[in-house]
């Protein structure tokens, strides 16, 4: 009785401050786990909270947790939830694998024992874990007036010592050129009046140094050597602790190659290597970074040119300049003339130069007649030049090619290829921005050439042949089309495309694309697309022009055919192209479950029909459903009619026995079964379903979870740690695959504190990123636009267009588009049965310009995707909802809004609790703010009876602000 006395009252002492509801599923985790209540984190061991939840954070590592309190950080044991340290300090570093932490508050250092949880009697001014050596993967530094080292296991390396440790990277001396070696890290201790090194695997002292004090070289060249300073000067200590260089300098610079700048009192020298390469005499010393052979000394008027390997050197005047492949243009210290000489060798052009002129363009002998002549590039070998002109243009505002003009005669130049051709007559050269080229043109023959910014000719007018598969080749040209050619007879097989490519792997087929539609071969180049052919994809740069998907060893894309407005589904399979549906449809696209494949068909009114395969056979499982989704590792599929959520076999067979407001799938790890999360169409409270639709648990949580989403960092590991997360209006807790309740305690003990964030167009980020997406969910416009109620999009987008066009509301779809060419808006085609993309780009420019658009259909494409018109879709592997006419009446209006009569005609709507969409919660939910967060870091949901306050609120307060946010939005956006 007594026993049971005290378990009760240990309960109720730990839950002061939150309830603590057992269960009858109640489990044991091998780990402690989080849980929230009040919005801050707790743990558990799954029968007992064994922490309150106080905690604003966590960081979970493999044995331990950090925890964050009011800014302060704590430690916890994984397995127990003891707490090994408070939330006390400023920051905890954990060792991987290791038995210690570093802990810091304020200034100071210390190191805690996670074995004995004993903190070290001593502070320090630093602490820091470091990679050394295989053997000691990690170490610890306690550094502070007094240092040592200790090993993850919080073995001492190094005893205690008075003084300071250093971290140093030292290289073997004959590696200092190889910018690819890597160093060898060392510990040294330094005192007031020595420094003793350290081997890095023994940590015995490998040698200790008297009177001499460490500069350390952090963030320095690599270097085979210590600097130190003994007696007020420099030097340089080798790894045996031996002067290289004595301590007799004012000051020693690392610089690259292993070279080592030295100031003495009489001026600057270079040291490398244990050999006094110039005494420290000059005013300055220097190195190339890419050229170790290479170092310059500097007087007041010159400067030489050293070779290590060569022992040569040369003087010029200073100011001169390093080329390519060892090569310097400079003055003659003498004549002041420039030349350009190789280092250590040869002079290259003779010293009879009185200017040079650039970069950047490029680099120019000056003659004294005032002639110019180029200096090589750095891809071409270096000579005096033997073309003389009067002046040099850039191309294409590059330097990589240059207009030569010499009087009249004009040459081109590349950087890569040299003299294309030198100055002659009867020569024009200009830049195509639109085709990135170098056009030359002469003027005397009429004949024009193409040149790349790589050099090289461009030839699109002359015919060229390609070999594309081992029975056909193309051949023709940009300018007039490319032509397949059957190998074997040499003679032409195809009309003239625009572009001709194989698509190899399983397709085996060749593409042949006009403008819009493509017709398709086979390797033979026998024609398949005789009556139907496939649709390219538009404004879809990085994508392939022809998507084609593989189901059942058939291939299936879109067809589309003369005289309809429409595509459908076709097979392509025994060198046949067939239709599989009727041509009713505006896309075609793929979507894929765990085990099967599904074509999407995509009504004009945004629904679809899908299909599958059904008995061996492809064919129409469902139809006019609103939407259908598939999930990773989930065979079984999801499908919307109207409002209704069911889940469908990929044959298209019901499985749930009712339907439900929302669906979505909970993976449990791989190779392993989720769940499925049901929302009930009348509580709004969510349950859990197997994956076959019948049902786990029933629909009495207000939110369900992956562990993993609520709880970052986590891992799901066999025993570890619970599935999922739930919540109830007063309840958190776990569930296991099954749906089995393994935990719960008190979700809010107290009334969250709401506060919102002001509303102006400046703290209202997402009101501007709406009012840009759709405007039509924050306006309605004014006469004389029309909004009728519970009609197909697509009526609601004509009743629109046809009042904007001056048109009756009633007029029909027919004349409104009779209208629209009438106009010239849009191409005339007697056929036209709807609208397309580029009918509503040019729409779109007309509604911006009051002009009728005249450019090509790929000129319309690229204005469009200028202006944020293009939207991807269609796509075989591309899942979307759109409606295609509630897109264009969304995009109609967008354009709308940016004309000066939208802009009068837009009012802000008042928006209600009862109708809220996704898009107007999705703006006003980053506006609130809870327990002082922002609403999306929120890890659960409010209570819906609290969450039904708080939008109920900011509503009423974006009501009484919405006017003034247009005005300002519009304002800004003129």
């Amino acid at each position: 009785m007594n026993r049971k006395i005290f378990t009760a009252c240990t309960a109720f002492l730990l839950g002061a401050s939150v309830a603590w509801l057992p269960t009858a599923q109640a489990a044991s985790f091998s780990e402690v786990q989080p849980y929230i209540t009040d919005y801050q984190i707790g743990f558990t061991d799954g029968t007992k909270l064994v922490t309150s939840p106080v905690y604003d954070g966590y960081s979970r590592y493999s044995s331990y947790t950090t925890v964050t309190k009011a800014g302060k950080y704590g430690l916890l044991d994984n397995k127990t939830g003891k707490e090994m340290t408070p939330a006390i300090w400023d920051s905890i570093e954990l060792i991987p694998s290791g038995k210690i932490a570093i802990v810091q508050k304020g200034g100071w250092f210390q190191y805690l024992d996670l074995t004995t949880g004993k903190l070290s009697a001593t502070k320090y001014a630093g602490g820091h874990a470091y990679y050394l050596t295989d053997e000691h993967d990690t170490v610890v530094a306690m550094i502070g007036q007094t240092s040592t080292l200790l090993d993850s296991s919080g073995k001492v390396l190094i005893p205690p010592f008075a003084g300071k440790l250093s971290m140093v990277q030292l290289m073997d001396p004959t590696m200092e050129s190889d910018q690819s070696a890597e160093p060898v890290r060392y510990f040294l201790g330094s005192t007031t009046n020595q420094i003793t090194l350290y081997d890095p695997v023994t940590f015995a002292p490998t040698f200790t140094l008297k009177n001499a004090s460490l500069i350390p070289n952090e963030g320095g060249p690599k270097t085979a050597y210590l600097k130190v300073q003994s007696g007020g000067k420099e030097g340089l200590v080798d790894v045996e602790g031996k002067y290289a260089l004595e301590p007799n300098y004012k000051a020693l610079y690392f610089l690259n190659n292993g070279f080592v700048r030295i100031e003495g009192p009489d001026g600057v020298g270079l040291w490398k290597g244990g050999k006094m390469l110039v005494e420290p005499q000059y005013a300055d010393v220097g190195t190339e970074f890419n050229q170790p052979d290479v170092y310059t000394t500097m007087t007041k008027d010159s400067i030489t040119y050293h070779s290590l390997s060569k022992g040569t050197a040369q003087t010029f005047k200073k100011g001169a300049e390093i080329l390519a492949n060892h090569h310097v243009l400079g003055q003659d210290p003498k004549t002041g003339l420039y030349g350009i000489a190789e280092i250590g060798g040869k002079t290259i052009v003779p010293y009879t130069y009185p200017r040079v002129e650039g970069p950047p363009a490029a680099r120019l002998l000056i003659r004294a007649d005032g002639k110019k002549g180029l200096i090589p590039g750095w891809e071409q070998p270096m000579a005096e030049p033997t073309v003389w002109f009067d002046s040099v243009t850039t191309i294409g505002g590059t330097y990589s090619m240059l207009s030569i003009q010499d009087g009249k005669r004009i040459g081109l130049y590349s950087e890569s290829k040299g003299w294309i051709f030198e100055p002659q007559e009867s020569t024009v050269i200009h830049y195509d921005q639109k085709s990135n080229r170098v056009i030359v043109e002469n003027t005397a023959d009429g004949t024009t050439a193409a040149y790349g910014f790589d050099g090289r000719i461009i030839n699109d007018t002359e015919p060229r042949k390609e070999a594309l598969t081992d029975y056909v080749t193309t051949a023709g040209s940009t300018e007039k089309g490319f032509v397949l050619v059957d190998i074997k007879t040499q003679q032409p097989i195809s009309k003239a495309y625009r572009s001709l490519y194989f698509e190899g792997g399983e397709m085996k087929l060749i593409v042949a694309m006009d403008e819009k539609v493509a017709d398709l071969y086979t390797p033979q180049g026998e024609l398949l697309t005789k009556d139907i052919q496939i649709p390219l994809q538009q404004g879809q740069m990085d994508q392939s022009p022809v998507v084609f998907t593989k189901m059942e060893n058939n291939l299936y894309s879109a067809g589309a055919k003369a005289g309809s407005a429409y595509v459908a589904l076709v097979r392509i399979a025994d060198g046949q192209l067939q239709p599989v549906s009727d041509f009713d449809y505006v896309g075609v696209s793929a979507r894929f479950t765990a085990e099967n494949s599904l074509m999407l068909l995509q009504r004009p009114d945004g629904t679809y029909d899908v299909w599958t395969n059904k008995n061996g056979q492809i064919a129409r499982t469902l139809d006019k459903v609103s939407a259908i989704e598939t999930s990773t590792g989930l065979d079984n599929v999801f499908v919307q009619r109207g409002t209704d959520w069911d889940v469908y076999s990929p044959e298209g067979q019901r499985l749930t026995s009712k339907s439900y407001h929302a669906l979505k799938y909970l993976t449990a790890g791989e190779d392993k079964l989720g769940a499925i999360v049901y929302q009930d169409q009348q509580t709004g409270l969510y349950g859990l379903l197997k994956v076959d639709g019948t049902i786990l648990t029933e629909a009495k949580f207000e939110s369900i979870a992956l562990m993993k989403d609520v709880f970052p960092g986590l891992w799901n590991e066999a025993g570890v740690a619970p599935t999922y997360v739930y919540t109830t209006n007063k309840q958190f807790g776990y569930l296991d695959r099954e749906g089995q309740e393994l935990f719960q305690t008190a979700f809010l003990t107290k009334k969250p504190a709401i506060t919102y964030r002001p509303m102006s167009l400046q703290s209202f980020p997402s009101y501007a990123s709406q009012m840009r997406q759709n405007p039509l969910e924050l306006l309605s416009f004014d006469k004389p636009y029309s909004w009728p109620a519970d009609v197909p999009s697509e009526q609601k987008f004509f009743a629109n267009l046809a009042l904007y066009l001056g048109l009756p509301k009633e007029a029909g779809k027919q004349e409104v588009l009779t209208e629209l060419a009438g106009k010239g808006i849009i191409p005339a085609n007697p056929d036209r049965v709807a609208l397309n993309d580029e009918d509503m780009f040019a729409l779109s420019y007309f509604m911006e310009t009051g002009q009728v658009s005249k450019m090509t259909a790929a000129q319309l494409w690229e204005w469009a995707g200028k202006r944020g018109l293009v939207v991807e879709r269609g796509k075989m592997s591309y899942y979307q909802t759109m409606d295609l006419y509630r897109e264009y009446h969304e995009m109609f209006f967008r354009e709308l809004l940016r004309t000066t009569a939208g802009k009068q005609a837009a009012k802000a709507k008042s928006l209600s609790a009862a109708t809220l969409t996704a898009a107007q919660q999705q703006m006003l939910t980053p506006m609130i703010l809870v327990n002082g967060k922002a609403w999306e870091e929120l890890a659960l949901p409010l209570p819906q009876a609290e969450r039904a306050n708080v939008s109920s609120t900011l509503i009423d307060q974006y009501n009484k602000q919405a006017a003034q946010l247009l005005a300002a939005y519009l304002k800004q956006n003129p």
